[in-house]
């Protein structure tokens, strides 16, 4: 027997055997028998007919039943349910009608927040505190199952709002925080003494923008869902002066993407009084959609913007369900400044202030097969003009010493040379494969930013080519831009100043390296964007199998 059920289930024993608990009179609250303060032992006279023993099964029998019946469901935050008991000194925790409720309305409400309801049980909780409401003797089993499932729940949403649902280096990140045990579980119960389990959610999301814009998102799709299954689903293109029922879906996909202006009241702005018709208004918010998705501003429903728009809500409620997944392996950031890079868009965005336009350019990612950027994150402590390459052992095992041994002035034709301890290295300047300047933040990858000699690559609307580093586009205008330099200054450092220069950036600025194929930046519109290593598959069937039945 696990070690959890032990203590649980003996702890029950021996105080439901000593103590003899009265049940409430009031039938529409549940209050589940509570153990008392004081450790008397009971008198010797026979129990009244309305404590809980006189009904009960012998000792023997109840801990099979107990051991049978809780044994049916394995809790999956085994630790911490075992914290959370040892707090309660082993007492039941849901003893407050109104801490069930707000237990029952987080759980109940958890798909609002990319989270599966089925993870938390919360129909079958519902349906066990509605029958032990109504129940003259609960049985000791039956008030334990649903004590111990509640807990057991409540810990599980709150750990997966905090920290995500899977260990991350299963999809090959590596992005897991510790989870304090202790800690983590003594503010869960400080919330159930104090019955505010509704402000403690807000404590443990994440506060990035990008998670309350894509949260806000979600729930703006899964209220369209709701009103319109189909959606918008078209054969044919639509323009200015088209009128149908077909327009009047478009709108409202619009509309529930926020690519309407609104108003005060988050009414939109400028539209037809009848929806059926293409006018002005919809043909600026098809402009806004487009912008977003990367697509060339028509204002009307060409091939390539009717491709992404007959593409089925719930796959997009699905991909923003795995964008705010990822964004849950985050740590919770508190600085003003951030790098953001997203590997499927090929583009990075800095800011100095997250109040402000950032700056974004784009960038090259990891090549798909053999050379994936990982998802990271680390703090850019310097900036490196004129730097060396230090060749990586397993691109020197690969390429470099292939090529020495059928060409023997390949190290010189390359700008390179060997170091005394028998490393090769790519000399300062242009032929550099680093280019002119990179951009240092500690990880166990060893990936860094850095310039490049192949702008071609720019031009492609895919950029996978890198053996996992990021290249970025404008390497000068990004150095510029976080060290708060003028550009002339920098543009000698990159092509006059000494070689290997290494400068330390003015207060660390967090480092984004993300994976998701549903962003929303700049509010809850959402760009969609091509799964470019086929994560999303992978992120899905390890989150399917978190659903657990009672």
């Amino acid at each position: 027997m696990r070690l959890l059920q032990h203590i649980f289930l003996i702890s029950i024993i021996v105080f439901y055997s000593d103590i003899n608990y009265a049940i409430s009179a009031t039938p529409s609250v549940f209050n589940p028998p509570v153990l008392p303060s004081s450790s008397k032992k009971p008198s010797s006279s026979k129990p009244s007919k309305t404590t809980l023993s006189s009904s009960t099964p012998s000792s023997d029998k109840l801990i099979i039943e107990i051991v049978n019946t809780l044994l049916e469901t394995t809790p999956v935050e085994k630790k911490t349910t075992k914290e959370l008991y040892k707090l309660s000194e082993q007492k039941p925790v849901w003893t407050s009608d109104k801490n069930i409720k707000a237990a029952f309305k987080l759980l109940g409400n958890a798909h609002r927040k990319g989270l599966k309801n089925k993870d938390y049980k919360v129909e079958w909780l519902k349906t066990k505190w509605k029958f032990l409401k109504n129940a003259k003797f609960p049985s000791f089993h039956q008030v334990a199952l649903f004590d111990s499932t509640l807990s057991n729940s409540v810990l599980h949403y709150y750990s997966d709002t905090r920290y995500g649902r899977i260990k991350t280096r299963r999809v090959g990140a590596f992005l897991e925080q510790n989870k304090k045990v202790p800690e983590f579980t003594q503010k869960i119960w400080d919330a159930i003494q104090n019955e505010q389990l509704v402000e403690l959610e807000e404590e443990f999301e994440p506060t990035l923008f990008l998670y309350e814009n894509l949260k806000r998102a979600l729930n703006n799709y899964q209220d369209a869902y709701e009103q319109d299954p189909k959606g918008f689903k078209s054969g044919k293109t639509l323009k200015k002066g088209g009128k149908g029922e077909q327009v009047a879906r478009l709108r409202r996909l619009l509309i529930t993407m926020e690519d309407f202006p609104v108003d005060k009241d988050g009414q939109p702005k400028n539209t037809t009084a009848a929806e059926n018709v293409f006018d002005k208004s919809l043909v600026e918010a098809l402009k806004n959609y487009q912008g977003r998705h990367w697509l060339k501003k028509t204002g009307y429903v060409d091939n390539r913007t009717l491709k992404t728009l007959n593409h089925p809500l719930p796959k997009r409620i699905e991909k923003i369900e795995l964008g705010l997944e990822r964004l849950r392996w985050q740590p919770h950031y508190t600085e003003n400044r951030l790098i953001l890079v997203n590997i499927p868009s090929f583009r990075l965005w800095a800011y100095n202030n997250l109040d402000e336009k950032p700056f974004t350019i784009r960038v090259v990612v990891g090549k798909t097969k053999g050379h994936k950027t990982p998802t990271l994150s680390s703090k850019m402590g310097h900036v490196v003009f004129r730097p060396y390459w230090g060749i990586p052992s397993s691109i020197l095992k690969k390429e470099i010493y292939p090529a020495m041994k059928r060409d023997p002035s390949y190290l010189k034709r390359k700008g390179m040379e060997m170091t005394r301890g028998g490393r090769v290295r790519q000399k300062p300047g242009g032929r550099n494969a680093l280019g002119l300047v990179k951009f240092i933040f500690p990880n166990r990858h060893a990936i860094y930013l850095h310039d490049t000699p192949s702008k071609s690559l720019f031009r492609r609307s895919r950029r996978d080519f890198s053996h996992g580093c990021v290249r970025v586009s404008q390497p000068g205008d990004l150095a510029a831009y976080l060290l708060g330099w003028k550009k002339a200054n920098v543009k000698k450092a990159m092509h006059k100043g000494k070689n290997n220069r290494w400068v330390k950036v003015k207060g660390k600025i967090p480092v984004m390296i993300m994976y998701s194929t549903a962003l929303a930046r700049t509010g809850p519109g959402v760009t969609f964007i091509g799964d470019v290593y086929g994560k999303d598959a992978t992120l899905k069937r390890l989150l399917n199998q978190r659903h657990h039945s009672i």
